[in-house]
């Protein structure tokens, strides 16, 4: 199943149940479900490159971003009232099942989680300065280092390399 939520598509699927052998007169009845969740964005992505011979180009590829996660949902299994027998099920009924009975909202918050992860990826691509930190010399010691030279300089004469030579 595939739900697309801004530019993210979400592809939901089930890797795992768990079940019960027998809750009244049924069998293997699903107790778990294991919902995954594959999300990604994909988007044109423009950079400039040098050749050899120093010709510089832009270059668009599309590329994609993307991420996973899981989460678990128990399923009620006393009073059913229709069963579906295990090999008659079908992974969009079970997955109807699982997020009807997801009373913590765990699909919203992996959702969201995920489309977090995968525009923030693009974004780091798209925008990288946002993203760059630094501890920079602060401005009043670079000038004060600045200062300092330039008095040494004129204060001291400058030496042959001969003199450097002698002085080691």
């Amino acid at each position: 199943m595939i739900v697309t939520s801004n530019t993210v598509e979400h592809n939901f699927g089930i890797p795992r149940l768990n079940t019960i052998g027998q809750v009244d007169s049924n069998l293997n009845v699903i107790e778990q479900v294991t919902v995954s969740i594959g999300s990604s964005v994909t988007f044109d992505y423009t950079y400039e490159t040098t050749d050899m011979e120093g010709v510089k180009s832009s270059v668009t590829e599309s590329r994609t971003e993307s991420t996973s996660s899981q989460f678990f949902v128990s399923l009620n299994t006393s009073g059913i009232s229709t069963f579906q027998a295990y090999d008659d099920l079908e992974e969009d009924t079970v997955l109807q099942w699982a997020f009807d009975a997801d009373s913590e909202g765990q699909k919203a918050k992996h959702m969201d989680a995920n489309e977090t992860i995968v525009l923030t990826a693009k974004d780091k691509l798209l925008n990288p300065l946002n993203y760059k930190k630094g501890s920079p010399v602060t401005p009043w010691k670079k000038r004060a280092d600045e200062a300092s030279l330039n008095r040494r300089m004129i204060t001291e004469p400058l030496k042959s390399v001969e003199e450097e030579k002698e002085e080691s």
